[in-house]
């Protein structure tokens, strides 16, 4: 398959190699000393088992770098770049071309569909704790990535090729007909991480061992507010996320408190307060998101 990824960071990079490496054909699409670094030497993922290199076709955000129509495009993007970035990509965009998000929150597709309202559009979510060390570098921690993407309902073909393809590559791939739940499952751990790691200033294994009545008040309010959106959570989501981090090395770092440390432009409306905003609209109260989205937007 022909496949664009937007966005060449902790996970779309992760990606990107595995797919190439595989012998998939792959355009990353990357900036500045990034986008010159993977042109020379491919992206290198260090991971706990061992170190890669692979080489995707790198290609920039201006339009003439764009020269094939893609059967899918992957957005790896920030959630408040990825109407840009969008936008930029187009060029790589066919009718039929399908739209997968892969960033953090849970109305990207949406936001998708509203650009490109004649293209197929699916969801998904990535599990993987991975950050960019360098131009070029990709480091994984833990056991690689979970990729989950789909529609609600019967599963088109190319989404079913486009799974083949990740489970070649040696990604744990779940192509889903479920997926708003699917991806509410992922919105439940990272806006919970992502936020608590934040505002303690501590990675995911102190949240877990100091704050841990913080972390299930947080996840109970996420819980709620997903379910009055329409996803189908229920109590075993919670304790899946609880065995989840706790698989996680102690000192795992969230990409959003590694923003708020590098003074850098973080995700905190679309993964805090979303939550807030929304639970004010179905009338649920979320105290404790409430008090980390204020400390952390006061900062």
């Amino acid at each position: 398959m022909k496949i664009g990824i937007v966005g060449a960071g902790g996970v779309g990079g992760y990606l990107a190699a595995m797919l190439a490496k595989s012998g998939e054909k792959v355009y990353l699409v990357a900036r500045g000393e990034h986008l010159e670094a993977i042109r020379r030497e491919g992206v290198r993922v260090e991971t706990p088992g061992g170190a890669f290199s692979a080489k995707p076709h790198a290609v920039s955000d201006d339009s003439k770098d764009f020269a094939e129509k893609m059967d899918a495009v992957l957005f790896c993007t920030k959630g408040y770049d990825l109407e840009a970035a969008a936008l930029k990509a187009k060029p790589m965009i066919a009718p039929e071309t399908w739209l997968i998000p892969f960033g953090n929150g849970v109305g990207n597709a949406e936001a998708l569909k509203r650009l490109f309202p004649d293209n197929p559009v699916a969801n998904g979510a990535v599990y993987v704790v991975s950050h960019i060390a360098g131009p070029g570098k990709v480091i994984v921690k833990g056991k690689g990535a979970i990729a989950v993407f789909g529609v609600d309902g019967e599963i088109p073909e190319p989404l079913k090729r486009l799974g083949e393809a990740f489970a070649k590559a040696g990604i744990k791939t779940k192509v889903s007909g479920r997926i708003t739940t699917d991806v509410w499952k992922k919105y439940l751990l990272i806006a919970a991480m992502a936020t608590l790691t934040s505002f303690y200033d501590e990675p995911m294994g102190a949240v877990v061992e100091k704050h841990g009545e913080e972390l299930d008040a947080i996840l109970h309010e996420i819980l709620a507010v997903g379910r009055a959106e329409g996803a189908e959570l229920n109590e075993e989501d919670i304790a899946n996320v609880m065995k989840q981090v706790a698989k996680v090395p102690y000192d795992s770092p969230t990409s959003m408190w590694l923003d708020f440390k590098a003074g850098k432009k973080t995700e905190l409306e679309q993964l805090s307060g979303h939550v807030v905003r929304r639970g004010e609209a179905h009338g649920i109260p979320t105290p404790v998101m409430r008090q980390c989205y204020e400390g952390l937007k006061s900062e």
